[in-house]
């Protein structure tokens, strides 16, 4: 299949312009309507394009070979012609051709530079009759010239400087949007959503590698073509031959780009651009820096579900120790959990801080784990020196969050929930908003499910009355405001229902369902 040849400048921006097809057609009538011909110079080679189909020259009506030999003849005298570059600056000028008919040939310039000659050949007047209306016409011509280039170079920035100035313009909102996500479920679609609006896909697919590199695994797709559920193997189709070369493809209805950082971790594939036109070399450019932004978050979110799995497994083991301590006492946790994370939306903390709040709950006690199990377990009174062992715990729980990296910025919570508003608590006796407030909501909640669990030298307490020693505690062991916020959260039905679903038989159970 032969590919059709490339349409020049002039071709394109001028004799497709509807200023020409009229002006051109207007000044024929006056010229006798001669048989035009368009002799255009591309870089150092030219091109012969006959204007109209219809002439006056009795020559092209007799046979093809005239025709042909006509055409000959013009491309031979102008390959002449752009040799002697000093005759140029002499038209529009009259010519006789090889079978004696007379034209006019026109230079065509832009920013001084030849583009070509138009040519009027069999004329249908006069020299006479047609020279007063030359140079109006070599006017109207160069005038179409120059907008033919300017249309040219406005395309031109259209389709490269602009798009390039449109990616530069998102690539910021890209990299914080991105950066905003951490988890996969969510950094995907959010990746597969910005390529095709950027670049205006009617549909797209992403696809990461699995651990092992041998499978493209669909994580998005979008569109009504893309249908993909299952795997692929790399190497296997558009997508896996892009997976496995670590190549691009770019065809007019489809570009892909490979996800790399110091290896292939997956691959973006755009189909079908809106509107039906094809996919540029620049948008090509523009999907390859989407997907180096896009690959930097895919790896951080890869990283952050590593090190969540790594943290909750931290979190699971500590808890699994203190259980062997407190045996039973975790049946507070869900409820402790809960009032604390509603709190924390409540008083206005982030997500980040929720998260640690939420964590801190489950982790309040480990610093206990240092602690004499004759001294966890005793019944009677605590001695001074056996109370100071107790205090330690906040100190000796940071000590061991401290040296789990994502458990860190819990600390400040476990070390300062033993301090008082008014000053007087542990270990820092930190006051007011000197406190963290998580460490302040956690002190409110650590204080409620304290007094509603059993010790070994006392019973638990009803929840009413656990309530009432907050409400006496508030402005001084505890933040008035955040003592408010936990009033709030405990007439919630989903905390009410939490409480009545207590142990059974438990004092704490039956008072339960008194709460409204």
């Amino acid at each position: 299949m032969v590919k059709p040849r490339e349409k020049t400048v002039l071709e394109r921006y001028m004799l497709e312009s509807p200023s020409w097809t009229e002006g051109y057609r207007e000044f024929t009538r006056f010229f006798g309507k001669p048989l035009g011909w368009l002799f255009v110079l591309q870089n150092g080679s030219h091109r012969l394009i006959r204007l109209n189909q219809k002439g006056h020259c009795s020559f092209f009506a007799k046979s093809k070979e005239n025709q042909t030999s006509c055409g000959a003849f013009l491309e031979k005298y102008f390959e002449q012609l752009s040799e002697r570059k000093e005759e140029i600056d002499q038209f529009p000028n009259f010519y006789h051709c090889g079978f004696g008919r007379s034209g006019a040939i026109f230079a065509l310039k832009h920013l001084g530079e030849l583009k070509g000659f138009l040519i009027l050949c069999a004329v249908g007047k006069s020299e006479h009759e047609i020279k007063p209306y030359l140079g109006l016409f070599d006017h109207f011509l160069q005038s179409e010239v120059d907008l033919a280039y300017k249309s040219f170079e406005l395309q031109n920035f259209y389709e490269t400087v602009h798009p390039r100035a449109l990616a530069l313009s998102t690539i910021h909102s890209v990299h914080r949007v991105l950066s905003s996500t951490l988890g996969l479920d969510q950094l995907i679609p959010r990746i597969g959503r910005l390529c095709s609006q950027v670049l205006k896909a009617k549909s797209c697919e992403v696809l990461l590698l699995d651990q092992t590199k041998t499978y493209l695994i669909p994580k998005f797709t979008s569109g009504e073509k893309i249908t993909r559920k299952r795997r692929l193997k790399v190497g296997h189709g558009l997508e896996g031959r892009v997976a496995e070369t670590a190549e691009f493809y770019h065809s007019r209805n489809c570009i892909a780009v490979p996800f790399i950082e110091d290896d292939v971790v997956g691959v973006v594939v755009l189909r079908d651009k809106l509107g039906g036109t094809p996919f540029t070399k620049t948008d090509l450019e523009i999907l390859k820096t989407l997907s180096e932004q896009a690959v930097i978050a895919i790896k951080n979110a890869q990283l952050f579900e590593e090190t969540e799995q790594l943290t909750l497994g931290s979190i699971k083991t500590i808890n699994e120790l203190l259980e062997l301590s407190f045996a039973g006492e975790n049946i507070y946790l869900p409820l402790f959990g809960e009032i604390a994370y509603q709190m924390g939306i409540d008083l206005g903390l982030s997500g980040h801080e929720l998260t640690n709040l939420h964590r801190a709950t489950f982790l309040i006690d480990a610093g206990q784990l240092g602690t004499p199990e004759s001294i966890l377990h005793k019944k009677e009174k605590l001695t001074r020196q056996e109370f100071e062992e107790v205090k330690r715990h906040p100190s000796r729980g940071a000590a061991i969050l401290q040296q789990i990296s994502s458990l860190r910025p819990i600390t400040p919570i476990i070390l300062h929930h033993h301090e008082r508003y008014d000053g007087t608590g542990y270990p820092s006796r930190l006051k007011g908003e000197e406190i963290p407030i998580g460490a302040r909501i956690v002190s409110v909640v650590d204080s409620f499910t304290a007094m509603l669990s059993r010790r070994p030298y006392r019973s638990g307490r009803t929840i009413k009355e656990a309530i009432q020693e907050i409400k006496a505690n508030s402005g001084t062991q505890f933040d008035p405001k955040v003592v408010e916020s936990f009033f709030k959260v405990i007439q919630r039905p989903e905390i009410v229902a939490m409480m009545k679903r207590l142990p059974q038989g438990s004092r704490t159970a039956r008072k339960a369902k008194s709460i409204r």
